[in-house]
């Protein structure tokens, strides 16, 4: 029994310390955060450089920025374990012959929206969004949000790819084949303060087209918003542009991460995004304005934990979610070992009371013992057995008070037969004073007899010597 609770001591604290160990593992930030980006040029390698900028101040690690082609891409970054965070466009993997499974990736948050531009080259002969019918255009590589959004549009307007002329261009070479005539038109997606659109604006003679009917073509899409362009926005001296309000629709760019990502680092990510001085650099004014609010709106994939822990407090649980994941085989090892080592105990305690003696057999025999030594008293009416029943009821009363020292309370209610044996010594010391009772009642009533019968003489003799006389 010693070695089996050293045994079992020995096993908890290895335990403990294992524990221990597996919480400041599964708690430790990464030495390096990978970020998979955009083009370059584009919005999302300058918001994902001022992300690794931030974590790299607050965290002391290593964060690199990935260029990448677009969103799809990104999720593949992520998906094959890659990249850590990546930006997203929604409906990106929808119309292409991917499966988009909602666990592949973990949403983080919402951090801009992506208005779509229609941008018409001078000269081009566009006027309205029907009018890109035959003309070259630039909507973006096959695995860009841009692509996903504007085959929509397309698809929109009745027009296929084939009735259009692609043209494969980056942001950063789409204003001069605007100007050289190389593009009649730009469809491109992104926030509205990026620097491309910015660019692209400054190109003399360039128009921006609105979306017709753009809130039909959000209502059949569920990620895709009505939004406008304010007349002015990218020049207010002539020529004005736009000269009027443009509509248009637009797709909220969402941070995503591996659904394994350690949570402490998902949690510090979240806590960048949603800190408003990072927001008023990087001009996210919906995130400003609504806050959680906007960061937490039609998700498409499942919230990280992590996350979720920066919008909710109240839910987040005192316990670190990977250090649970982490040691869920070790507390199953060790709770199987509690029981193991309790269910060898109980066995060796009842084959050790098999073998041994049961220290209450020993009472048992002996009060059975002086039951049957008191059989042959008090049968005889002399009364000379009254020193023997006493004995033997101090023997009694000695011998009850030696067993109730060896078995507490919790003993005896656990035990009916510690019960039984006083039962037993309560009607045998019963038994014996009965007979003390009887022997002493008669052992008196033989003393008042002689008393009388010698009394009776002495009374007559005066009469005697009378009658002598």
């Amino acid at each position: 029994m010693k070695y089996l609770k050293f045994t079992l001591l020995s096993a908890t604290a290895i335990a403990l310390l294992a524990g221990l160990v597996l919480y400041r593992l599964s708690t430790r930030v990464p030495s390096k955060v990978v970020i998979a980006a955009g083009p370059a040029s584009g919005n999302y390698y300058q918001l994902s450089t001022e992300i690794a900028r931030r974590l790299e101040e607050q965290l002391g690690t290593t964060v690199e920025v990935l260029q990448s082609r677009g969103a799809l891409d990104n999720l593949h970054r992520i998906q094959d374990g890659v990249a850590d965070f990546a930006l997203y466009q929604p409906d990106t993997v929808r119309g292409t012959d991917e499966d988009e499974s909602p666990d592949s990736a973990s949403f983080v948050a919402n951090l801009y929206s992506e208005v779509l531009h229609i941008f018409a080259a001078p000269e081009s002969g566009i006027e309205k969004a029907a009018d890109l019918k035959g003309k070259k255009i630039a909507i973006g590589s096959p695995e860009s949000g841009d692509f996903a959004i504007n085959k929509t549009l397309l698809e929109h307007l009745g027009i296929g790819l084939d009735d259009v002329q692609l043209v494969d261009a980056v942001y950063n070479e789409i204003p001069d084949m605007l100007r050289s005539g190389k593009l009649d038109a730009a469809c491109m997606a992104g926030g509205i303060h990026s620097p491309a659109f910015v660019q692209t604006a400054s190109v003399p003679g360039v128009t921006l087209i609105p979306v017709p009917f753009a809130d039909a073509m959000a209502l059949h899409h569920v990620s895709t918003f009505p939004t406008s362009i304010p007349a002015g926005f990218y020049r207010t001296e002539n020529p004005v542009l736009p000269e009027t309000e443009i509509k248009t629709v637009s797709r909220r760019a969402k941070l995503l991460t591996r659904p394994d990502a350690p949570t402490v680092l998902v949690e510090a990510v979240t806590k960048v995004v949603m800190d408003e001085h990072f927001q008023r650099s990087n001009e996210l004014h919906e995130l400003f304005d609504r806050g959680k609010d906007f960061a937490m709106a039609n998700p498409e994939f499942p919230m990280h934990p992590g996350a979720e822990h920066i919008y909710n407090p109240a839910l987040k649980p005192l316990l670190n979610p990977d250090f649970v994941e982490a040691t869920e085989g070790l507390r199953s090892f060790f709770f199987s070992v509690l029981v193991a080592g309790w269910l060898l105990a109980r066995w060796l305690r009842d084959r050790r009371l098999k073998q041994d003696e049961h220290e209450l057999d020993q009472f048992v025999r002996r009060v059975l013992e002086i039951e049957r030594r008191q059989l042959g008293l008090d049968e005889d009416e002399s009364g000379k057995d009254v020193e023997q029943l006493q004995l033997l009821l101090d023997e009694v009363t000695q011998l009850r008070q030696e067993a109730l020292s060896e078995f507490n309370a919790h003993s005896m209610n656990e035990d009916p037969s510690v019960a039984c044996f006083v039962q037993m010594c309560h009607a045998l010391s019963n038994k014996i004073n009965a007979k003390l009772t009887r022997q002493r009642t008669d052992r008196q009533m033989r003393i008042f007899m002689e008393l009388t019968t010698n009394q009776r003489p002495a009374a007559n003799e005066p009469s005697k010597g009378k009658r002598k006389k």
